[in-house]
């Protein structure tokens, strides 16, 4: 049932998006853009997620916006099921407005940004009562959208939708973290990298995401799960390739590079077990039969939570990257990059990411 409710949602929202009147062109020579997600900026308390990175980010916003890039947030920007949208401006006003300064611009001169399940309420009419009683102008010139489309191949969704916890039912949900799960944050000063500790409910929700965007040929963009993939490969399935390819090299090198080849397979490796350990030794669920070649449709940007930086994926010229900027340094690494009209040609046939074409192999870090 959940399944289908998913796959409906997302194509009701996606005919709606692709209209001429609604999508928004992209030039693949020009465009610059950036994608980000699940920030969950709350009230600045020990339950606030997002103020252990918020410089860091502010830091990513202004180097987007010096290189002339677009910003578009993917959902769950406010942490409104755990605070009041007053208290959360209190101490993000100054990050808010940059955003909304760079944000992509839609056809009638509005910003636009994406909705998720723990920002769903700036779209209800009791929200738009409440700014006007405050006299916040804030979100005067911002269009709110469930679901975008680039041209009409590339779709852009936060992903709760479907799931009816999160999308019907998700006042019961907000009331239930902000009264339980915001308490036990406080009292035990503890934040979470993730929308649910559950693997095996998130690897079958994304799994859903990955058959979607096969069916429909479409290069599908999502948050929500706070886990970062690109090209319907995980850092998991990368890991693997990675190694085979390590196994490859040695066979055919000298003797004086072999052990540092053996050096590198063993650290892959033990990142391969770490990630199993973090998983209670549940494997990552494969958006293939033969988990190193998926179709490349499916792409998350991750989140701004994570305890050692955040995720975001880059439109440039071209060329598509899942970048991580790391807060014990500040630095921007490229953990994958490909041509996207090449991906956007193999999602068209139905062809798998192969040995012809396989997005560069990086070290993503910690973002599983």
């Amino acid at each position: 049932m959940f399944k289908k409710r998913t796959a409906k949602k997302f194509s009701k929202i996606y005919k709606k998006a692709k209209k001429p009147e609604n999508r928004i062109p992209f030039d693949f020579e020009k465009d610059c853009l950036v994608l980000f997600s699940d920030h969950h900026k709350g009230d600045g308390s020990d339950a606030d997620d997002f103020k252990k990175n918020a410089l860091l980010y502010e830091s990513a916003l202004s180097f987007y916006k010096e290189k002339g890039f677009k910003l578009i947030v993917l959902g769950d920007n406010e942490e409104l099921w755990e605070c009041s949208y007053d208290q959360v401006l209190a101490i993000h006003r100054q990050i808010i407005e940059k955003e909304i300064e760079i944000a992509l611009v839609s056809p009638n001169q509005k910003k636009i940004r994406i909705w998720g399940n723990h920002d769903k309420e700036v779209t209800l009419w009791g929200f738009r009562r409440f700014l006007k009683a405050m006299k916040e102008k804030i979100l005067n010139k911002v269009n709110h959208r469930e679901g975008l489309c680039l041209g009409e191949e590339i779709f852009l969704i936060h992903g709760h939708q479907g799931r009816f916890f999160e999308d019907k039912a998700w006042r019961v949900s907000r009331w239930a973290v902000h009264f339980v799960w915001k308490t036990i944050q406080k009292i035990f000063k503890i934040g979470i990298d993730g929308p649910a500790e559950n693997y095996e409910i998130r690897d079958d929700l994304e799994f859903q995401y990955y058959e979607w965007a096969k069916k429909n040929k479409v290069m599908l963009v999502c948050g929500h799960t706070h886990r970062a993939i690109f090209a319907s490969l995980t850092h998991f399935d990368r890991l693997q390739i990675d190694i085979r390819h390590l196994k490859k090299i040695l066979k055919e090198s000298p003797s004086e590079r072999r052990e540092e080849l053996k050096k590198e397979i063993d650290m892959k490796k033990a990142e391969k077990e770490k990630i199993l350990r973090k998983r209670a030794g549940i494997r990552p669920r494969s958006f293939a039969i033969h988990p190193e070649w998926p179709v490349p449709c499916y792409f998350n940007d991750g989140c701004c939570g994570y305890t050692n930086g955040i995720t975001c994926i880059e439109l440039e010229k071209k060329k598509i990257r899942l970048i991580k900027w790391q807060r014990d340094t500040g630095e921007r690494s490229v953990l994958a990059e490909e041509n996207i009209q090449l991906l956007l040609k193999y999602i068209k046939e139905g062809r798998s990411v192969d040995e012809t074409m396989e997005p560069k192999l990086k070290d993503y870090g910690e973002v599983e």
